[in-house]
């Protein structure tokens, strides 16, 4: 992946305005984005609860004391940073298409990791293929965004896929289970139930980004056509035509309909994405629709 600037100015200011929320605190229905409740541990006061024997003294409330004679502490709410971990799928078929589905998967990542630095929240980034290839350090400011593009920029498209194996080998490592956003196109004839599975098993909240290229969902081959496995190298000599075009687009849908199905069975948020629609609008519309983006 080569460029020298992944995101113009623009679309960095509107990410400015965005945060993530973890489904964890959807659940909690707390108030603000990931709040947690501490006593006198923040710069927001929250709440007064009734006085519990040994709450600390210095967070009791006089003045209520003084017009009710009872004893009441004050409660404040302190920001829980979030930890996002940024999976990317780098296997050899990520780079088919016009543009290769990994260049724009790699504008996917770091969108989310500038939306996550911006936002003070720990992000790392992981590439993985047949499993885990090299990942970068999480980071938490916006002056570390450099070295997250770089490493983003730097990543290529090579080996074959076991992402069961590669999701699975991640969610053991991981020391800090947070949102986990995987990108990928899921072609991988192992399937991916296990490795989406493993990482809700370790408590991780999942964003699964499915990228596929135009040329995948509508393909405009006609005639006599020689196919290659990207990743195998196999290859097989077939005569394209309607008829043909019909059974790949009918289990196209039944896939994509299974992924679907299995996402939303699981609170999975599910993003799809064609190569031909603007990484920007994925992430400002598709992604806010889900709820953990606002």
């Amino acid at each position: 992946m080569t460029g020298t600037r992944m995101l113009d100015e623009s679309f960095l200011r509107a990410l400015e305005q965005l945060s993530f929320v973890s489904r964890r605190v959807r659940r909690r229905a707390v108030r603000g984005e990931r709040a947690t409740v501490r006593h006198g541990a923040s710069l927001e006061f929250s709440d007064h609860r009734a006085y519990q024997p040994g709450d600390d003294f210095r967070y009791l409330d006089w003045n209520i004391y003084m017009r009710l004679q009872r004893l009441f502490v004050k409660v404040f709410t302190a920001e829980e940073n979030l930890t996002v971990h940024i999976l990317i799928d780098t296997s050899r078929s990520m780079s088919f298409g016009d543009p290769p589905k990994l260049w724009y998967a790699g504008r996917l990542a770091a969108a989310l990791g500038y939306l996550a630095a911006v936002d003070l929240d720990r992000v790392g980034v992981c590439a993985f293929a047949d499993g885990i290839e090299r990942s970068m350090p999480p980071i938490r400011t916006r002056a570390q965004i450099t070295s997250l593009f770089g490493y983003i920029e730097s990543l290529t498209a090579r080996g074959a896929t076991d992402f069961n194996a590669a999701l699975t080998d991640y969610s053991l490592a991981a020391r800090r289970p947070g949102l986990a956003i995987v990108i990928t196109d899921l072609l991988d004839p192992g399937g991916y139930e296990q490795g989406l599975g493993a990482l809700l098993y370790r408590a991780f909240d999942v964003v699964l980004l499915h990228v596929l290229s135009t040329e995948e969902v509508t393909p405009s081959v006609n005639g006599l056509v020689r196919l290659v496995d990207s990743e195998t190298g196999e290859q097989t000599s077939i005569t394209a035509g309607a008829g043909l075009t019909r059974e790949y687009s009918a289990r196209l849908s039944s896939f994509l309909e299974r992924v679907e199905r299995f996402c939303g069975d699981r609170a999975i948020d599910y993003v799809r994405a064609t190569t031909d629609i603007p990484f920007e609008r994925v992430i400002l519309d598709s992604m806010r629709r889900g709820a953990f983006v606002r």
